[in-house]
């Protein structure tokens, strides 16, 4: 199994080194952009990068005796299948495929024009460690490769990596194929083009074990079944779909003489007397399984491979993709069996399933973010919500408070702390507030998979109005635009006014903060901002559309016009001076409805 994955300048990398743990199943996760495709494709380059050398060059092109003798060997860019690139370019950091002439020479290497490298460390069976390098370089936009490191020997096995993206899509005639056939479009990421001879495949490999247990006997006895049961590939999925979709395939023979196409059928099952049972052909028309639908297609791709001897590493990217949430689950479940059965197999997986991530052992969990397995049930709620380590310490208050307020800046928790305060709505201490600029529908999704972990979690998520149109805010502040039912345990509030300093326009408490005559104040306002603000309206819920659209940031942090320059105050100063007739109504409002929801 795969160890070690270390990778220079390959797409987002410019070096990094991951280290896996050869446990045989490994969830790769992380938010967007975080790596986990970028580790699979690496793989997936690599192996078609292998399989191309080894079908050009031999086998011997990767002894440690015989690499450095080898050249490299060069390819279009349209013969370059294994992942979908605009252009070769792409493959390499910052598209940057030279180095500079500084660069040259702090490479100190015999091979500096293949600058692209990756690297993969696997165990083996006499404890000394395998690993296979190969370089990549691009010039006039023809690929070259080559191996620019090994210590492979000749009787040394070669990793099989095959590569299934999110769906790989099933041809609806499939052609008899070679084996060197089948590893290219393996190695090209096209599993589903060849999935019908990975059955067939298997289903040869089934009647090569009954031959060999049939031979001498006329019918095959109770414990050589069991044994077939447990051993043979094909059985082995034929009970994996029995099991989760209630059918099992059925495998027209193949002859050289008569036929052109493989033809795999799909059978239903039903129960009879507690025993799952072949529906009669009268009863229901075996059908090719191209009309199957997606999910079913995905988890046959995914065994068929999984299954087949010649396989040692899988590696499927969101494979969850087109499968329901309890067949997600089974997902987990079907795979960790398959490498507690077979302890030669590895599968990584690039996944955001909510689902599997909550059931999956912490060890088999790789957090693409920091490059480490989880080893705390924090760091699994942290993936789950999407976010870094930085929030770590607020999931841990989080599970004891069970109250969370999203907020846009931190700023915004004192301002309403000391509003509370002075119009006597007070919070509970025991809040968690969380500073992002997410929109309602992000912060509902986190929310969500919070729950799932912390299920008595209330929240309630506040934003300033920016840009978005007066009408979208309704009675209670509430945002309009997401319905959410009467006892949901969230809440989506916005200001009505452009944001929460736009709340802070009190003249007389601006005048008290500053020392400042309220005329002062009204009249800097009036003649820096456009905006004549009276005593007592602008603290109505239903203020003049002039304070309803003033951006009250600018008002206190504009450069030389600003309250924080020509008069010295700031925000936190100017609420403090407040009193609670001059709190508006909508902060009482919001207040009163966190303390209503977080009482409940």
């Amino acid at each position: 199994m795969i160890k070690k994955v270390e990778l220079t300048r390959f797409k987002k990398y410019k070096s990094q080194k991951f280290l896996l743990r050869p446990n045989g199943l490994t969830l790769l996760v992380g938010g967007n952009n975080s790596g986990k495709s970028t580790l699979i494709h690496a793989l997936s380059v690599w192996e078609f990068c292998k399989m191309i050398l080894l079908h050009e060059k031999g086998r011997e092109i990767f002894n440690q005796d015989e690499w450095k003798k080898g050249e490299g060997f060069g390819m279009s860019a349209e013969e370059f299948l294994p992942i979908a690139v605009p252009s070769l370019n792409h493959l390499w950091t910052n598209l940057k495929t030279q180095l500079s002439p500084a660069e040259k020479e702090a490479w100190l290497d015999a091979y500096p024009g293949y600058i692209m490298r990756i690297k993969c460390t696997w165990d083996y069976k006499d404890q000394i460690d395998r690993m296979l390098e190969i370089g990549l370089s691009v010039v006039n936009d023809r690929l070259f490769i080559r191996v620019t490191d090994s210590n492979l020997c000749s009787q040394d096995h070669l990793l099989a990596v095959v590569y299934l993206p999110t769906f790989a899509g099933v041809l609806p005639k499939e052609n008899k194929s070679t084996i060197a056939e089948r590893r290219a479009f393996l190695g090209r990421g096209m599993a589903g083009s060849v999935i019908r001879n990975m059955i067939y495949d298997l289903y040869l490999e089934d009647k090569k074990m009954r031959d060999t247990l049939l031979a001498g006997k006329k019918r095959l006895s109770n414990s050589d079944k069991q044994t077939l049961n447990k051993t043979s590939p094909l059985q082995k999925l034929q009970n994996n779909l029995r099991s989760t979709f209630s059918s099992q395939l059925e495998i027209e023979p193949f002859s050289e003489d008569f036929h052109t196409v493989l033809r795999v059928y799909e059978r239903k099952l039903i129960q009879d007397d507690g025993e799952l049972t072949v529906l009669p052909k009268s009863k229901y028309t075996p059908r090719d399984i191209i009309t199957q639908g997606s999910g079913y297609l995905q988890w046959l791709s995914i065994f068929s491979i999984l299954y087949s001897s010649n396989i040692d590493i899988l590696l499927l990217d969101e494979p969850d993709a087109h499968l329901h949430a309890s067949l997600q689950s089974e997902l987990l479940n079907q795979l960790r069996q398959a490498v507690e059965n077979d302890q030669e197999k590895q599968i990584l997986v690039s996944t955001h399933s909510v689902e599997m991530i909550k059931q999956a052992p912490l060890e088999i969990i790789f957090s693409m973010d920091t490059r480490k397995y989880l080893s705390e049930e924090t760091s699994r709620v942290a993936t789950l919500a999407g976010i870094g380590s930085e929030y770590f310490p607020k999931i841990d208050l989080l599970k004891r408070y069970k109250r969370l307020i999203f907020v846009e800046n931190e700023s915004d928790k004192k301002i309403l702390s000391i509003l509370g305060n002075i119009c006597g709505i007070t919070l509970p201490d025991e809040i968690v507030y969380w500073a992002n600029t997410d929109d309602h529908a992000t912060r509902r999704r986190i929310f969500d998979n919070l729950k799932a972990i912390i299920p008595d979690l209330k929240c309630v998520s506040l934003r300033d109005r920016d840009m978005d149109n007066p009408d979208v805010v309704g009675d209670g502040l509430k945002y309009k635009a997401i319905t959410l039912p009467a006892d949901s345990p969230i809440l989506l509030l916005q200001w009505r006014r452009k944001n929460i300093e736009s709340y802070l326009l009190c003249p007389r408490a601006i005048a008290k903060a500053s020392e400042k005559s309220v005329e002062e104040v009204k009249q800097h306002i009036q003649q820096k901002f456009a905006l004549a603000i009276d005593d007592d309206g602008y603290a109505e819920a239903t203020p003049p559309d002039a304070i309803i659209t003033c951006d009250g940031k600018k008002v206190f942090t504009k450069e030389t016009d600003g309250l924080e320059v020509a008069f010295g105050c700031n925000k936190y100063d100017v609420a403090k001076k407040m009193t609670s007739a001059e709190v508006p109504k909508d902060i009482k409002v919001f207040l009163t409805q966190v303390k209503t929801l977080f009482s409940v």
